[in-house]
């Protein structure tokens, strides 16, 4: 990782061994979006002693909590961790912006993008695959169910016309930046954006907005994380999918 990561700073990055002895022969590696303890049980039970996150180990970030402070869902955590064996590693920084495989690539293929790699970029605009705010958000919609979320959120005027649409990563969305580099139309996530903020911006500019669950735009790229794992290192990679983590409640 450290090695493809070239745009990292190495110096200054979340990725890095949180649980664990790093010398740790690998028997084989899970792979997934957080390390909620029933994927960490899951792993343990397929025979997994390493264990590969996308997200931080702790909530909230460790930086902002008080050194002295310890959640019980950490502890535990950590002690079922240290009682099975298990190593985790954080792989954010660097994966978010790998060509391809990496979080952004992986998303425009989910989504049936085209355009071209966004390279080592955190966005990336691609030509809109329906001509309105209202056939794109059904469209996002067909690509997200798979990954198991069952609506998506839709901020403008639905008829609205569109021609370019923007992605990014997670929480890490620019929708300025995005906005200059040619989009009039996002898809955004959950944590990517505050409707205070970010989402009066776009009424007001009257650009289109349609939104995923932060973890659903993410998953792809775990997914293929895992098999670059396997094909690289010739080690048993498991992706433990995780979904959505809410639902969304209609009218009955």
């Amino acid at each position: 990782m450290r090695k493809i990561g070239t745009w990292v700073n190495w110096q200054a990055t979340t990725d890095h061994f949180q649980i664990g002895d790093p010398q740790t022969e690998v028997k084989a590696v899970a792979v997934a979006w957080q390390a909620r303890l029933d994927a960490i049980k899951k792993a343990a039970g397929m025979g997994c002693n390493m264990f590969i996150t996308h997200e931080q180990f702790e909530y909230p970030e460790p930086q902002v909590a008080r050194k002295d402070e310890k959640q019980p869902y950490e502890v535990e955590k950590r002690r079922f961790c240290e009682e099975h064996g298990i190593v985790v590693m954080r792989c954010h920084d660097v994966w978010d912006r790998v060509p391809e495989v990496g979080i952004v690539d992986s998303w425009a293929a989910q989504l049936g993008l085209k355009g071209g790699s966004a390279g080592n970029a955190t966005e990336a605009v691609h030509p809109a695959p329906a001509g309105t705010l209202r056939g794109l958000a059904k469209h996002v919609l067909t690509k997200t169910k798979p990954l198991g979320q069952d609506g998506v959120e839709m901020l403008g005027e639905p008829e609205a016309k569109i021609t370019r649409v923007a992605i990014g990563c997670g929480a890490g969305t620019n929708y300025r930046k995005m906005v200059k580099m040619g989009a009039d139309a996002i898809i955004g996530t959950d944590d990517g954006m505050s409707y205070w903020s970010e989402g009066s911006w776009a009424l007001d500019r009257g650009l289109p907005v349609v939104i995923v669950a932060h973890c659903i735009s993410e998953e792809p790229g775990m997914k293929n994380l895992a098999a670059y794992i396997g094909k690289q290192f010739g080690v048993k990679a498991i992706h433990i999918p995780q979904g959505s983590m809410y639902r969304l409640v209609g009218k009955s």
